[in-house]
């Protein structure tokens, strides 16, 4: 496909094609010579922090970005699940892998996650080649509420739940327990430190996390990565709380010098 030259920035929504139908989509795109870089942004249940001011600065550092919503979640079709949103991943970035527009560098694939979407990253990012470097934000484990829900530890994310359900299509507390007795080991933030280990990986977390305390969540996958030895993990740490409130602009500037740093 032949380079496209000289358009301006644009923007807009797309209609992706997911297992369950149509998954929303909006991409940010920074105009000038294509294919550029490009940015896949996954955001956490229920998706109330949907990382746009990181979109529009990794446009404006010169990267084409798709942002998306899960099955069932804001407008998209389907129900949604823990599951179901690792397969919307698979058909965003199948998305990506189709080009059909040929805005997309697919030598320099990247993925962005926060919360539950740090899983998503996580995952995605560990069982695709496609994938160059991936960055985690707050990432969540959804480890610790499996064992909530099997009765190993006492109650601290079920409120949190409840109120996302509120948000989202066919799913209930009962349709989430089911979802992680049959998928526990997908939902396992640190089984993906191995693969994450041969790739280029930021981490940032807050030591005011309340909801996704640092050494239960993405400390605990900062130490499992860098058991392994490779030397391709940098972790940072902010006094910050879950959705990053305080230190942002420090927080979207360390995303895109590290996705600069791995584009060639």
């Amino acid at each position: 496909m032949e380079p496209k030259t000289n358009l301006p920035p644009a923007s807009g929504g797309v209609l992706l094609q997911g297992k369950r139908g149509k998954l929303l989509g909006h991409y940010y795109l920074p105009g000038g010579e294509y294919p550029k870089p490009v940015v896949l942004i996954c955001h956490g249940i229920p998706g109330k922090e949907r990382l746009f001011d990181f979109a529009i600065a990794l446009r404006e550092a010169g990267f084409c970005t798709l942002s998306f919503h899960y099955s069932g979640s804001w407008g998209s079709d389907g129900d949604y699940s823990v599951s179901h949103c690792f397969e919307d991943c698979l058909s965003a970035l199948d998305y990506i892998r189709k080009n059909e527009n040929g805005w997309f560098d697919l030598k320099n694939v990247f993925m962005v996650g926060h919360s539950m979407g740090g899983l998503m990253t996580a995952r995605t990012a560990a069982q695709n080649d496609l994938v160059k470097a991936g960055v985690l934000l707050a990432p969540m484990d959804f480890k610790p509420v499996v064992e909530e829900t099997q009765g190993l530890c006492g109650p601290r994310y079920r409120d949190f739940l409840d109120e996302a359900f509120l948000w989202l299509k066919g799913v209930t507390r009962e349709t989430m327990r089911q979802d992680m007795a049959d998928n526990a080991a997908a939902m396992d933030l640190c089984s993906y430190a191995e693969a994450l280990a041969d790739k280029p990986i930021l981490t940032v977390a807050g030591t005011l996390d309340a909801l996704l305390p640092l050494d239960e969540h993405a400390g605990k996958l900062n130490a499992a990565i860098a058991a392994y030895g490779k030397g391709k993990l940098t972790a940072k740490v902010y006094d910050t709380d879950h959705p990053f409130n305080m230190f942002r602009q420090e927080i979207r500037q360390d995303v895109v010098d590290f996705l600069r740093e791995n584009v060639n």
